[in-house]
């Protein structure tokens, strides 16, 4: 989190099950426990939300006048509303996620709810006169938001390894059983309050459920396991999300609406790249490799995103990770910044990010405006985490700043003299007794006869 949404090459712990599965068969630092995260987010496109909120002042201000014509109440005011609101790739999407991530050895299981929706307009341009009592009046106007979307359940299992013939490749993947509440509704804009818990209570109301399965799969290479000279722990990651393209039903108010066909969640592609140039700071990227379909019609995503992470203190009882990031939609040119951080106390981690694009749209144009991000979300994660070496470097990675090798054939071994044992002094008695027996060896040398020639 915090770090422009790259997680891929770098992820480890019981979150490894949602970036990258084949991370879940990572030794030494990988931490196993409980991981609940949390998140949400929301994007606008265009006038569409300015677009409502006009048509419904200029329709309330009619009302009141009984079509007289006034500040508010005027065929220009409709116009304009009508034509923010009909402009094409307009809509407004959000979703949010929640779950219970637990890792046990090379094993994750989860459980992970999801809320994707969107809401495209329907413009209606022939009910636009201001006058309250002519069939075309905008007291009978049907411009609508058409919002669809799925609340979508998943328990499943991850599972990651390594492969005993490559050093360093990770394979990994998660099988899932899904539960969807897929919802239909045709929100008119004139007849509602167009409040949020509103368009997401009709959402819910049209719901209907069904079941399916889902299949993720994955790959890690951890770059200096395979060799070992390799600068700066690079990783390589890639995720293949829901690869077997699983299709809910939908409700009958799709399909009254001329909607055919099942709701599909359809498959994603994401690569990491990642770098550690010490220990305690992290530097990825990630990139959809995908152009992923969303609930706004005519917009897709494909997100690019780099970020970095800075561990103060850096151990096992405590660190504090700050993160730096910038995401781009790449198929729709929007950007988002985030910041996060967080607070590792002995087991417990406490983790928190923010992300807002640097675009604002006005929410309307008469009455009260806001101006109002145009893309913007939040996340947090509450764990409790064991094992684990944040404390220090991997020992098996060696350290790159300012060492030079040293050739062999350069390295002397040099013994050392062997230590002088010291003995202690000798007594009188030991000086006399050694005196005599020295004296008595020189007068036996001496009485010997000399050598004849």
């Amino acid at each position: 989190m915090g770090m422009g949404g790259a997680g891929v090459a770098l992820t480890q712990g019981p979150l490894a099950s949602y970036w990258n599965p084949a991370a879940l068969g990572h030794d030494g630092e990988n931490a196993y426990g409980l991981a609940i995260p949390f998140s949400v987010h929301a994007a606008l496109t265009g006038d569409a939300i300015a677009g409502a909120n006009d048509l419904s002042d200029v329709q309330d201000a009619c009302e009141a006048s009984n079509g007289t014509p006034n500040s508010v109440c005027s065929q220009a005011n409709i116009t304009a509303a009508l034509t923010k609101l009909g402009h094409p790739t307009n809509g407004l999407r959000a979703d949010a996620g929640a779950g219970a991530n637990l890792k046990i050895g090379k094993f994750a299981v989860f459980l992970n709810g999801y809320l994707d929706a969107g809401a495209v307009p329907r413009v209606d341009l022939f009910h636009t006169s201001p006058s309250t009592g002519v069939a075309n009046s905008v007291n009978n106007n049907t411009s609508a938001l058409i919002v669809k979307g799925a609340n979508i359940g998943e328990l499943g299992v991850g599972y990651g390894h390594e492969l005993p013939f490559a050093p360093g490749l990770f394979l990994g993947g998660n099988f899932k059983i899904m539960n969807a509440k897929v919802g239909y509704t045709n929100y008119r804009i004139v007849t509602n309050n167009n409040d949020q818990s509103d368009i997401l209570g009709k959402l819910k109301d049209t719901s209907v459920k069904s079941s399916n399965v889902g299949f993720d799969a994955s790959a890690l290479w951890d770059v200096e396991r395979s060799f070992a000279d390799a600068w700066w722990q690079p990783r390589v990651g890639l995720i293949g999300r829901n690869l077997n393209n699983p299709k809910f039903d939908q409700p009958a108010a799709a399909a009254a609406d001329g909607v055919t066909g099942k709701f599909a969640v359809n498959p994603q592609v994401r690569m990491g790249v990642a770098i550690s140039p010490f220990h305690w700071w992290n530097i990825a990227a990630d990139l959809d490799m995908t152009n992923n379909i969303t609930p706004v019609d005519g917009v897709k995503s494909r997100q690019l995103g780099i970020g970095t992470e800075v561990n103060v203190f850096n151990r096992t009882w405590i660190n504090i990770p700050l993160r730096f990031g910038i995401a781009r939609n790449l198929s729709t040119g929007s950007n988002m910044l985030s910041l996060g951080g967080g607070l590792n106390f002995l087991h417990v981690i406490v983790e928190a990010s923010g992300q807002v694009s640097n675009k604002r749209i006005d929410t309307q144009t008469t009455g009260d405006s806001k101006r109002v991000p145009q893309e913007f979300g939040a996340s947090v994660a509450l764990s409790l985490l064991f094992g684990g070496s944040e404390d220090r470097p991997d020992t098996s990675r060696p350290s790159r700043v300012n060492i030079q090798p040293v050739p062999t054939q350069q390295i002397q071994t040099v013994t050392p003299p062997p230590a002088q044992t010291m003995q202690p002094a000798p007594t009188p008695e030991q000086v006399k007794a050694n005196a005599d027996k020295a004296q008595k060896d020189l007068d036996k040398e001496a009485a010997k006869p000399a050598n004849k020639p």
